[in-house]
């Protein structure tokens, strides 16, 4: 009878790891679902040291999940949970705890 109980308790063991991960899945995908993007143009960017340390602030800020800094473009690509932030906060924390200064990025269309 031993083995059996053995067995049952494996079973279980191995079902309730399936539902965990299941379970993380699905919150993977609902952060996923429920993150926005925002490109930011930012000034005072000289090297890449600058860009590395944009990015840490950035990656610091509540709400942030990801984020990339392109220099040279001087582009922040931020990632980042609506309910926790919006880019005009983030626009705020770029300028409070740096010397740089950010816009949300627009891209200019030729007129030909």
């Amino acid at each position: 009878m031993k083995p059996i109980i053995i067995s049952l308790t494996f079973v279980f063991l191995l079902a309730g790891n399936g539902m965990a991960q299941t379970s993380e899945s699905q919150k993977t995908a609902e952060s996923t679902q429920k993150s926005e993007t925002v490109k930011l143009k930012v000034t005072g960017l000289t090297c890449a040291g600058c860009a590395n340390h944009l990015y840490k602030v950035l990656k610091e800020t509540k709400g942030v999940f990801d984020n990339s800094v392109e220099y040279p473009g001087d582009i922040a690509v931020v990632d980042y949970d609506p309910k926790q932030t919006q880019p005009e906060k983030l626009i705020a924390a770029i300028e409070e705890k740096t010397s740089y200064k950010a816009k949300i990025y627009t891209e200019k269309k030729d007129k030909n």
